[in-house]
Formats: structure tokens, sequence, C-alpha cells
């Protein structure tokens, strides 16, 4: 499968993910022990041990509500065996325990391996977009 088409699938998932559904997100990890995590909840995991439990928390975070994520790639590379994204994530999600519908707007940094299977996510840098601060002083 080529990194394009995994990332449609990767999409497609993510969407399912800030629905309440991570059964199409689970597959698309690596369970290697080098997989890491600085997940958009915060906190920080490392291995497939302890980031499977955090993804499936997480994704238990969000109720269902016909969400879907758009993505805007600022940069996109794919080598032989390794491939990252840097992006926005934006959607606006519900919360199983938050009334109403919030905006989710992440900057995310991820790294692909390829593997035996094919591509798999080993690490996913999630955090909220904070709007540019202008440098202070003279």
């Amino acid at each position: 499968m080529s990194f394009e088409s995994f990332l449609h699938r990767f999409e497609e998932a993510n969407t399912a993910f800030i629905n309440g559904d991570p059964s199409l997100w689970m597959p698309l990890v690596s369970h290697s022990a080098r997989t890491t995590i600085f997940g958009g909840f915060g906190g920080h995991e490392s291995g497939w041990s302890l980031i499977g439990p955090r993804y499936e928390w997480a994704s238990a975070q969000f109720a269902a509500s016909g969400a879907k994520v758009e993505f805007e790639y600022l940069e996109k590379f794919a080598g032989a065996d390794t491939a990252y994204t840097v992006a926005i994530e934006r959607c606006t999600v519900a919360y199983v325990d938050r009334p109403g519908e919030h905006q989710h707007e992440l900057r995310v940094t991820m790294v692909f391996a390829l593997e035996d299977d094919g591509w798999k996510i080993v690490h996913r840098h999630a955090d909220p977009l904070s709007p540019t601060a202008s440098p202070s002083g003279p």
C-alpha cells in the first residue's frame, strides 16, 4: 500500500476516533516497544502496552457526533521505510462529559514506519493549536 493510500485510511480512522470509535485507528498503530505518543490530552507513553489503553481511553472521551476531521498538511514525506507528516487537524467535537460542541484544533507531528503488514504509526505528538504569540521588547 502506498503512503498516500495509508494516509487516506488514517484520515478515516482519525474521524472515527473523534466520534468515540477507535476500531479503525488501533490496527494502524505499531505494536512495538519503540512506539510513542505525546497525546492531545497531555502526558506521554512509550510501548504498545501503555499506548493501546491510552488510545482506547482518549477515543472514549468523545461522543459520537458525526464530527469530521479536516487535515491541513504543512509537510509530508515518505521514504522507503519511514515517513512523517506535519499537520493541523481541525474539527468540532462532542465530549462525553461536557455539553455542547467544542472546537478541536491540534498541531500534529507524526512519524510512520513501514512494517511487514504495511505503514504504522510509531509516534504521534498532538497539542492544542494556540494563536501565534508576538515577541515582546524593543
